[in-house]
């Protein structure tokens, strides 16, 4: 909060004294923009390394499986290119951990808004010399994180390049295996493993850059101020990774820049031409509306399309090599494992009997995702006593307990689309509960004294606002189980469990 106030005061200085003051010095660079950027940049550069070192010796490892099964049917041609795997994989793990931001060629590869303002950002803000106020210790900061974000530029490049490679290869190990007609058992396996492989690189590369498309709060403000003085925009037009994409001509926004190009009415009147658009009379006679129309169209049927693809296991990788068309991705795989814990609290309330007052188990929970339908987990839970009615409330403590449990997403199994199914799980879990006075730890030894349970039913999923962070959503739960050794508990308890409960 105070980095936040203090940011906004910055802004509104530079905002005021930009328009006003003209050269004097204006714009005080907190610390804390540039420790923001170090570590986002930083820890997306070591992931970026990691990451494609790893999936660079796995994609090596099957494709020599692939030509040891090919060796079988020729062993000349696949020995010249077994030689030559080990070399090339390991010419762009050279490349990959070389990269130092010092790119000998021009721009290319997808372009990332993100990356091109804040290297943008950066350099303005280092090259600035009247606009600018700023210690040699800051100055120098600049010059490292200008660089490490260069760095992390080249790398992602040399990790298009990777991508761009491990296509070809896919398409060339695919025309050789099918080149035979008796093919070794399990050829298709390892082909198949290798397109996995490249399809969660495609991925996780693509999670890297959407990363850095998604600016933290201050990065963000400093950018919003900085595209308000003219200055910036003049940087941004000569500087940027755009304008190395579309370079502006020198004389752009000037008559002689206009010179010699067509009028809008010569435009429409070859449009109408070249389409047999009637010149008067009826909507079609707009060429724009006309164009607009059939964009439309089109990008209706590139959303089948799109459908399509998801629906073959294709996702958003924008890979069209599909060897195995049942492959069905696995999202959580490209992710960390913090990254797949989902942590979780749910609460149980039970009426007050004649050995019980009214109490409430309330439980925390560490589920981790398998994928995207199935997750396992363990939790542990705290019985809380309110007495025996409203004239006799009385906080105690009534026991302890700890679980397991696992979740399996319901298919639809009809395709009716239903929201109601698509939020709904299959739980099952184990539970030993101690329901008396933890008065030492000797009763954790005595497993006698514990109440089991065999739980299974459904859990039905839902977003809310979260209780936590305000303007946030979160995913409340309830959980209706089935007890299958309740019959068994001494006292007994009830054969249903009613819980509901939130995901952080």
């Amino acid at each position: 909060m105070k980095v936040t106030l203090t940011l906004v005061l910055v802004i509104l200085i530079m905002s005021t004294r930009a328009q006003h003051a003209g050269a004097d010095s204006v714009i005080q660079i907190p610390g804390e923009y540039l420790s923001s950027i170090d570590k986002k940049t930083g820890k997306l550069d070591k992931q970026l390394s990691r990451k494609s070192e790893k999936y660079l010796n796995n994609l090596s490892k099957q494709e020599e499986k692939i030509l040891r099964k090919l060796s079988k049917l020729d062993s000349s041609r696949a020995k010249e290119m077994m030689d030559d795997i080990r070399q090339v994989y390991e010419q762009f793990s050279q490349k990959l951990a070389a990269a130092n931001g010092k790119l000998n060629k021009a721009f290319s590869g997808q372009y990332l808004p993100g990356l091109d303002s804040l290297q943008g950002a950066l350099g303005f803000l280092k090259d600035a010399k009247n606009i600018v106020s700023k210690t040699k210790d800051i100055e120098q900061r600049l010059g490292n994180s200008l660089q490490q974000v260069k760095q992390l530029q080249d790398k992602l490049q040399q990790a298009d390049q990777i991508k761009q490679f491990v296509q070809q290869r896919q398409q060339q190990l695919k025309s050789l295996v099918n080149s035979y007609t008796n093919v070794p058992k399990g050829l298709t396996k390892h082909l198949g493993k290798y397109q996995q492989e490249a399809y969660y690189y495609s991925r996780q590369v693509q999670e890297y850059k959407e990363a850095l498309n998604d600016p933290d709060k201050l990065v963000k403000k400093v950018l919003v101020t900085l595209q308000t003085l003219p200055a910036f925009k003049t940087f941004m037009q000569k500087h940027s990774l755009l304008a190395q994409l579309f370079p502006t001509p020198e004389n752009y926004g000037t008559p002689q820049a206009l010179a010699g190009l067509q009028t809008r009415a010569n435009v429409q009147q070859v449009l109408q031409q070249q389409m047999g658009i009637p010149t008067t009379g009826g909507t079609n006679a707009n060429p724009a509306g006309y164009l607009q129309q059939q964009i439309e169209q089109a990008q209706g049927e590139l959303s089948k399309l799109k459908e399509k693809l998801n629906q073959l296991g294709n996702g958003s990788s924008g890979s069209s090599d599909m060897v195995i068309p049942d492959f069905k991705p696995n999202d959580q795989k490209t992710k960390s494992f913090l990254q797949r814990i989902e942590l979780g609290t749910n609460f149980q309330t039970q009426r007050s009997n004649s050995y019980f007052p009214t109490t409430t188990d309330a439980a925390l929970t560490a589920g981790y995702k398998l994928n995207d339908k199935s997750i396992v987990g363990i939790g542990v839970s705290g019985k809380i006593g309110w007495g025996k009615s409203w004239k006799q409330i009385r906080l105690t403590g009534e026991g302890v307990g700890f679980r397991a449990f696992a979740d399996w997403k319901a298919p639809d199994l009809f395709k009716s689309k239903s929201r109601f199914i698509a939020n709904l799980w299959f739980t099952m879990g184990g539970e030993m509960n101690y329901n008396r006075t933890v008065e030492s730890l000797a009763v954790f030894k005595n497993y006698s004294n514990w109440t089991k349970s065999a739980l299974a039913g459904i859990t039905k999923k839902y977003s809310i606002k979260s209780p936590l962070k305000k303007g946030k959503q979160a995913q409340g739960s309830m959980q209706i189980l089935y007890d299958f050794l309740h019959k068994q508990h001494i006292p007994p308890t009830p054969a249903f469990v009613w819980r509901v409960g939130y995901s952080f």
